[in-house]
């Protein structure tokens, strides 16, 4: 198959109920009230080699399950709370970074790279990170 046509990408995603509030969030630098969301999380992830012989782009099946243990430990708390948010405001795009960060070795191990990490809050709104090319 010509690799040159395009670049395959794989998408693995997990859901989790959760709170938070945001530091300083008003212009008076009050916070924010605790509120929940009905997250989801997008991992869309890329091989070193595009495709391989038995045409399976990237075998995602370590990294899923990594994504899972991250998800539990951040299902149904307050993210303000979590051991990972201290003194970090829980932000979307906090949340994505943090996601990548409990990721990247896993991926790295499989041969593979993470290119973008999506955040819901809910179905109208949400956050990406994309990690540069060198991450």
């Amino acid at each position: 198959m010509n690799q040159s046509l395009g670049q395959f990408y794989i998408k693995i995603e997990g859901r989790f109920e959760s709170a938070h509030y945001l530091y300083n969030y008003y212009p008076d630098g009050s916070d924010e009230e605790i509120h929940g969301h009905s997250w989801k999380v997008e991992v869309f992830l890329a091989s070193e080699t595009n495709l391989r012989e038995d045409g399976i782009s990237y075998d995602f099946l370590q990294v899923r399950l990594r994504l899972d243990e991250l998800v539990k430990s951040i299902d149904h708390i307050l993210i303000n709370k979590h051991k990972d948010f201290e003194n970090i405001n829980p932000t979307s795009e906090n949340v994505s970074l943090w996601f990548y960060k409990g990721l990247i070795k896993d991926v790295k191990e499989t041969g593979g790279k993470i290119k973008r990490i999506v955040i819901h809050e809910g179905p109208e709104n949400f956050a990406y990170f994309e990690p540069s090319e060198e991450s």
